[in-house]
């Protein structure tokens, strides 16, 4: 199942990432408690001749969408049972999508260009059929006809989605689907047709004879052979003189009740260099995309500081989303109902002035109710504005038409308009920051009894599971590195009543089956961390390391309470008068099921006698207690930590009675300034040690078992002081250090020399 790796180069930062702050105190032994993210595990996977950009599951059926192939995998093992060649393409200026131009290799234009997937769709309304789109040809599609009794055929059956008749209309091909600089297809079935919702990325590349559309609803016709726009309001487009300067990238597509809503990254405004994220939305019943509305969303971190102010960050480009219901415990946090959509959204901030990502994320989640009521909201207000990136600021639909548009988005007027709102939907990061050194490129989620959990995935191929919760910032719990490339935003759940579900997740060439119910419990290194786990994932404490029930051969499985753990304990000694703060660092302090930390039974003691705790600087991983004194010296002392569980001991604590036996020199100048060693045993027991002569500090430079070495301060006046040593509480004194006065110079003789050598004589009193 699963096999030690080695900690690559960079996994460290996200590591450290999930590590509590110590003061650097016991920073060892919070990573040797932490999750071992260098797991390896033996997981059900696919490998494709080329990278994968599309996959969807149908009947038992895992359909992959790649560059020059479509592939067919079981959905048990990931094998693969069929596979179809949809390139290299001739491309030929005098060839129609459906044609053969193999014939045209030789003659001048032709170019061999491979076949990008960019869409893939099953449909089920006519027939049991794939639908794919490619970057060639135009962005045309095919459709493949699964056989009722091998749906893993697609190859059989294929149709070229194009009807050379519908070129006739000038500047219009409603054929053209999809651009290869991006796109996202929705398909949607709606009083016996089939509708496909289409956003594109455009720029001046496209001439007018490859029309395509930014946005753009069209039907399938019923010959099934191509496709048919409703109205000429059907499709919108950004000004051509923009399409360089503005590109809208469309980054998710979904349908929720009667509308249809699309996420997009794109620039402020025309004229702004800085980018944010907005979502579009639409009746899927409007044809002619009348009711078209866009807002901005924000993710923001909130950070509370001092004097009670706060600092937000936003995080401004939408890398991955998902729409799902939510468990019963977040849908209680958020406002929402076991029935709503929740929109979740993986953001990031771009650098500076660009669309481009820095390795800062942060998850928001939006129920799609409260977009729609905030829509309403504002819809009447002074917010909205003509989409001047599909008009311009001169066309007449920005002027001399009213912008106020009716609540229900579907009714609309012939005097009203698509608009734009400028006010921002915002929503918190969920996570506090967590990933705020970490760039998220994907997200999903699943219900797990009362649950949301989280799959996310990053841009170094790291795959986490995780419960989302508003009630407190929660680790992963599932956490390896699943490939070297950036994990897809395009995932697969699959999450059937009362059976164990999976996802499927895509890095680069590759796609891995992951169970839903967690990846075993041996990556949890601590007993607090093991009961951390959601309950579903049936972890439990044996003996001293973390596994579920069936696999506890020898000690008590439990899932209650954890018994500490000592890794490391200073000072190691400490004087007779005490007062010396202890510091144990360790795990599983205090800690309580359910991350409850509760110090309230947790007892530190010195040999039979108590250590004081101090509540305010104690943690799961460092207990501060204050030693008493003690009558006579003992070695070796026994540290005991106890809960309500047992105890655990630590022998490698002293009572010592540190002693100064000399100093040297006896004297020095009354400047100051003098190396001062003192030599006796154990001065480098307790805490701080702190030097003093004539009530003036000598400033420390080193500290050994047997010496201390102080630079001596100035006096006003020779004289002699004794010199003294407090340690915590305890406090040494030797006679006697003598101040004398500065030396004097006088003369140097000889005044000059040859440049070789010369011995000075210094003449002084």
């Amino acid at each position: 199942m699963k096999a030690p790796a080695v900690l690559a180069p960079g996994i460290l930062v996200l590591l450290f990432t999930f590590v509590q702050k110590s003061n650097g105190e016991c920073k060892e032994a919070l990573v040797k408690s932490r999750m071992n993210v260098n797991m390896q595990y033996q997981l059900p996977n696919f490998t494709a001749e080329t990278s994968i950009q599309n996959v969807v599951l149908h009947k038992h059926h895992i359909y992959l969408g790649a560059v020059n192939y479509i592939y067919v995998l079981n959905d048990k093992d990931l094998q693969k049972v069929a596979e179809y060649k949809t390139g290299p393409v001739l491309e030929h200026p005098d060839c129609f999508p459906c044609q053969d131009c193999s014939h045209k290799a030789n003659l001048s234009g032709g170019v061999w260009k491979d076949n990008i997937n960019m869409a893939l769709l099953v449909d089920t309304y006519y027939d049991d059929q794939l639908i794919s789109c490619g970057s060639v040809h135009r962005g045309t599609c095919q459709r493949h006809v699964l056989p009722p009794n091998n749906t893993a055929d697609i190859e059989s059956e294929v149709h070229c989605m194009y009807s050379p008749q519908a070129d006739e209309e000038t500047n219009q091909c409603p054929d053209c689907v999809v651009s290869a600089l991006g796109t996202k297809v929705l398909l949607s079935e709606k009083d016996r047709f089939i509708n496909f919702f289409v956003g594109n990325t455009i720029n001046s590349s496209y001439l007018p004879d490859y029309i395509l559309h930014s946005i753009s609803v069209r039907r399938l016709k019923e010959t099934q052979d191509g496709f048919k726009f409703l109205t000429d309001q059907s499709y919108i487009d950004v000004l051509p003189e923009l399409r360089d300067s503005y590109p809208i990238k469309y980054v998710h597509a979904f349908e929720s009740n009667h509308f249809i809503y699309f996420l997009t990254v794109q620039r402020e405004t025309l004229d702004a260099q800085t980018f944010h994220t907005r979502i579009i939305r639409f009746c899927s019943a409007d044809s002619g995309l009348h009711s078209y509305m866009e807002m901005p969303l924000e993710c923001i971190l909130t950070e509370k500081r001092r004097k009670r102010s706060t600092k937000q960050e936003v995080f401004n480009i939408l890398q991955a989303a998902y729409v799902s219901k939510p468990g019963a415990q977040l849908a209680r946090q958020i406002g929402a109902s076991l029935n709503d959509d929740i929109l979740y959204g993986v953001f990031a901030q771009s650098k500076p002035d660009s669309s481009e990502p820095m390795n800062r994320s942060a998850v928001c989640a939006f129920p799609v109710k409260y977009v729609n009521e905030f829509f309403n909201k504002i819809v009447n207000k002074n917010n909205v504005r003509c989409l001047q990136h599909f008009y311009g600021p001169n066309h007449e639909h920005c002027f001399n038409r009213t912008l106020l548009r009716n609540s229900s988005g579907c009714e609309v007027r012939n005097d009203e308009y698509r608009t734009e709102f400028t006010t921002a939907l915002p929503r918190v990061d969920l996570f506090t920051g967590q990933f705020n050194q970490v760039l998220l490129t994907s997200i999903s989620t699943f219900i797990k009894g009362d649950l949301t959990i989280a799959n996310l995935g990053t841009s170094e191929g790291r795959f986490m599971q995780v419960v989302v919760s508003r009630s407190g910032s929660l680790t992963p719990h599932v956490n390896f590195r699943l490939d070297s490339h950036p994990v897809s935003p395009e995932v697969i759940v699959e999450h059937p009543l009362n059976q164990n579900g999976y996802t499927l997740v895509v890095t680069g060439k590759k796609i891995t089956k992951i169970p839903l119910n967690g990846l075993g419990c041996e990556h949890f290194q601590s007993c607090s961390q093991c009961l951390s786990a959601p309950s579903f994932v049936q972890c439990g404490w044996c003996h001293d390391k973390c596994v579920r029930l069936e696999e506890c051969s020898s000690g008590t499985w439990t899932q209650e309470t954890c018994l500490p753990t000592i890794y490391k304990v200073f000072p190691t000694s400490a004087p007779l008068e005490g007062g010396t703060t202890l510091t144990v660092c360790g795990w599983d302090f205090g800690f309580k099921r359910n991350n409850k930390f509760d110090l309230k039974k947790t007892r530190v003691l010195l040999g039979n006698e108590s250590c004081t705790l101090t509540l305010t600087e104690s943690t799961t991983n460092m207990l501060k207690c204050t030693v008493g004194p003690a009558m006579n010296e003992h070695f070796n002392m026994s540290i005991v930590i106890s809960n309500s569980r047992g105890s655990v001991e630590y022998s490698a604590f002293s009572y010592v009675d540190p002693i100064i036996t000399s100093i040297s020199p006896n004297y020095g100048p009354k400047t100051g300034g003098t190396l001062l060693t003192l030599t006796g045993k154990h001065l480098n027991s307790g805490n701080s040690r702190h030097i003093s002569i004539g009530g003036k500090t000598c400033t420390l430079k080193s500290v050994s078992h047997s010496i201390l070495e102080c630079y001596t301060p100035a006096q006003s006046a020779p004289t002699e002081f004794s010199v003294k040593l407090k340690i915590d509480l305890a406090n040494r004194e030797v006679n006697s250090f003598i101040y004398r006065e500065d030396p004097i110079v006088y003369e140097i003789h000889p005044t000059k020399s040859f440049i070789r050598h010369v011995n000075i004589a210094l003449i002084q009193r």
